[in-house]
């Protein structure tokens, strides 16, 4: 079914304020093998920021989600696969390169099961993250919440405010975009990142599918949203990310783009660039980057053709980082004169900005490449 038709009887309640223009974006940050990656829009540049954590216990904790500011700015979550989220932790880097920041991912106590991150985005300066959350009481009876958390991504240990209202949250700028059943919402502009004041926007209800994450350019200019079928066992065998023109966050579509992407299998994990000129998503090929739609022609006709970051990668996010502040220090070569080491001697290669984690055991294939935190919720549900 076409999106514009499904859009015919949206409520278009937001304010139609336009966002500044900010500047085109540099790179996709990606998920691949439990590792956090950077690479370049294009794929021909690409640093490892940081791989599988060993805790002193012998547990590998392995990356799950990361998501890239507007300006550069990176948040990447780990957890020991099988945990409970409320173990989740984080780390940061800075668009200079260094990383000097992290903490836990908290979570507010009272709850039996507590599942998180539900989307994860940061906001345009990189000062506050948001997650979504599924929570579940203790029998009986089984009571459960959805909802949306924000806290600032400084490394204090405070828990985040919940916002409440629907889930899979992105940013656009510093005003949140969450799902609730088949319609998403935006967070009303006074009060924003904390406010509990959101303004219903698209509704997706005729496309027949889950709503998921619903990602906007921050010159709000073009919407991408998620849409998922599961089967019995909770997997995925419906995934469909459609592309939409509007006229600014939370106002109403222009009718181009309108389309949805093709896709290798299910496809998800959108995100757009800041200008609105490039899109990545997720499929059965892995992480990919296109320019995006324009057009009204369904399946989508991209502006420039795929490219595969990686085949096995998760979670792209497009934003603003340079990646090669994050390369290698290369020493400079020895000049004219310059003493020999002593023989039996070498010299260390150059690492990555930034400590690295120790990884004595590989991670087993897959890991952090899955989506627990998906299948979970949907079993979750199923059980209320």
């Amino acid at each position: 079914m076409r999106v514009r038709s499904v859009l015919a009887t949206m409520v278009v309640l937001g304010a139609l304020g336009l966002l500044p223009a900010p500047a085109g974006a540099r790179s996709v940050a990606y998920v691949d093998q439990g590792a956090v990656w950077l690479s370049t829009l294009d794929g021909e540049q690409k640093v490892r920021l940081a791989g599988p954590v060993t805790r002193p216990d012998g547990a590998v904790e392995a990356y799950i989600d990361v998501a890239q500011a507007d300006n550069g700015r990176i948040l990447a979550v780990r957890n020991e696969p099988g945990k409970t989220a409320r173990l989740s932790t984080y780390r940061v880097w800075e668009p200079d390169g260094t990383s000097t920041v992290q903490g836990p991912l908290t979570a507010p106590a009272g709850w039996f099961i507590s599942i998180y991150p539900l989307g994860l985005d940061l906001s345009s300066d990189g000062t506050f993250v948001t997650y979504g959350y599924a929570n579940s009481s203790g029998c009986c009876p089984i009571t459960g919440a959805d909802g949306t958390y924000v806290r600032n991504a400084d490394g204090n240990v405070l828990d985040p405010i919940d916002v409440t209202t629907g889930d899979w949250p992105t940013f656009s700028g510093s005003r949140l975009v969450t799902g609730s059943g088949t319609t998403t919402s935006t967070q009303d502009a006074a009060g924003a990142p904390l406010g509990p004041a959101f303004t219903p926007w698209l509704d997706f209800g005729a496309v027949g599918l889950d709503l998921l994450r619903t990602d906007v350019a921050a010159n709000g200019k073009v919407a991408a949203a998620e849409f998922e079928q599961r089967d019995p066992n909770s997997a995925v065998v419906v995934g469909k990310v459609a592309v939409l023109g509007i006229d600014a966050l939370g106002g109403a579509t222009t009718g181009t783009p309108d389309c949805f992407l093709a896709s290798t299998g299910p496809a998800s994990d959108a995100s757009l660039s800041q200008d609105a000129t490039r899109i990545a998503w997720r499929d059965g090929g892995g992480v990919k980057v296109a320019g995006t739609p324009v057009t009204a022609a369904d399946p989508c006709v991209l502006t420039s053709p795929p490219v595969t970051i990686s085949a096995t990668g998760t979670h792209g996010s497009i934003g603003g980082a340079d990646v090669t502040r994050f390369l290698p220090v290369v020493p400079p070569a020895a000049g004219p004169g310059t003493t020999p080491p002593p023989p039996g001697t070498t010299t260390p290669p150059p690492t990555a900005t930034g400590p690295a984690p120790t990884t004595p055991t590989p991670p087993t294939p897959g890991l952090g490449v899955a989506l627990p935190a998906r299948v979970s919720v949907a079993a979750l549900r199923a059980t209320r």
